[in-house]
């Protein structure tokens, strides 16, 4: 990421520059969206202790990150207050709307977009969008580490958990050389991967483990187009009292059919709003098909939000697989 010097360079003068500081990501933020941004924040909490800097999301973070030091600082978006700052950074967030009211209600003099998303359209006053990184913890800790800022546990174990998170522990196909070097380079200074592993992936909820068991259970195989498809309905999350959280990683599980090329996971909000995600394992480019219905993401992981019933998006998914 050498070639990046030159942005990271300006990026840390504008943080330099500014003294009132908000970091943020999207809407029911992952492993990436929290490591990546708690360990910009610790960094910058550390090395700059006499500038106001906070870090704002609009949903609680999930359980399976809350063992991380210094995600108690996190702090939730309240739609009763007003939020103003000098420079306003948004991380891990493939458009602004991904947000959602804490990105939009800010106000900010400046605004920094810092993420990996193939479907970026580089918003923001300035934007370091690099689309081949793993994940944007990979792109913080090159950040952190070519501006000779010192590196926490606490930090290195943030942006471990984002590398886990979006190379689904080192499985998927945007692991290169860097990715690995980022990690080898995090345990020698004292990240227990056992004990990131085990927190984040491997500690599951009573919830989590029957949504698992009912997507195992009742989803669906289209032979035609190799696709893996579930629905999940608001009153079967109701039944369990999940959350959104609890449905992680379900996409990728009913992927994991060896008959199957792609997987569609389709959830109702309680609005009735569906969200849906997608992963594919070969030369299917989802983000393309999230394109349809106003989402994005990666040529083989993507998202988005629909008003449509789940029959109309899975038959426009199927006409377009």
């Amino acid at each position: 990421m050498k070639e990046f010097l030159e942005k990271f360079k300006e990026i840390k003068n504008i943080i330099e520059e500014n003294q009132n500081i908000i970091l943020t990501a999207h809407i029911n933020p992952d492993g990436d969206a929290v490591g990546s941004g708690l360990g910009l924040f610790l960094t910058l909490k550390e090395n700059y202790k006499d500038k106001n800097i906070r870090f704002v999301l609009q949903d609680d973070i999930p359980y399976t990150t809350k063992f991380l030091k210094g995600s108690d600082k996190i702090e939730i978006y309240n739609k009763d207050k007003k939020y103003f700052c000098d420079l306003l950074i948004f991380l891990d967030s493939a458009t602004k709307d991904r947000t959602g009211e804490a990105g939009k209600n800010i106000e900010s003099k400046i605004t920094m977009n810092i993420d990996h998303h193939v479907s970026n359209p580089i918003y923001g006053d300035i934007a370091c969008v690099i689309t081949y990184s793993s994940s944007t913890s990979e792109i913080i800790y090159y950040f952190i580490k070519y501006m000779n800022y010192k590196f926490s546990l606490s930090v290195a174990e943030a942006l471990y958990l984002g590398l886990v998170n979006d190379t689904g522990n080192f499985s998927h196909s945007n692991v290169k050389v860097g990715t690995m070097q980022m990690a080898t380079d995090l345990i020698s200074m004292g990240v227990n991967n056992n004990y990131i592993v085990t927190n984040f992936l491997n500690s599951n909820s009573y919830q989590t483990l029957k949504m698992l068991g009912e997507a195992l259970k009742n989803f669906e195989f289209y032979p035609e187009k190799k696709l893996s498809y579930y629905y999940l309905d608001n009153e079967t999350m109701k039944k369990y009292n999940a959350k959104k959280e609890d449905t992680e990683g379900i996409v990728e599980k009913i992927l994991s059919y060896k008959e199957a090329s792609v997987s569609l996971f389709l959830r109702e909000e309680a609005d009735g709003k569906i969200k849906g995600s997608m992963r594919s394992k070969y030369e299917i480019d989802v983000n393309k098909i999230a394109n349809l219905f106003g989402g994005g993401g990666h040529y083989k992981a993507a998202g988005f939000s629909s008003n449509l019933s789940s029959n109309e998006i899975l038959e426009i998914v199927l006409k377009n697989v």
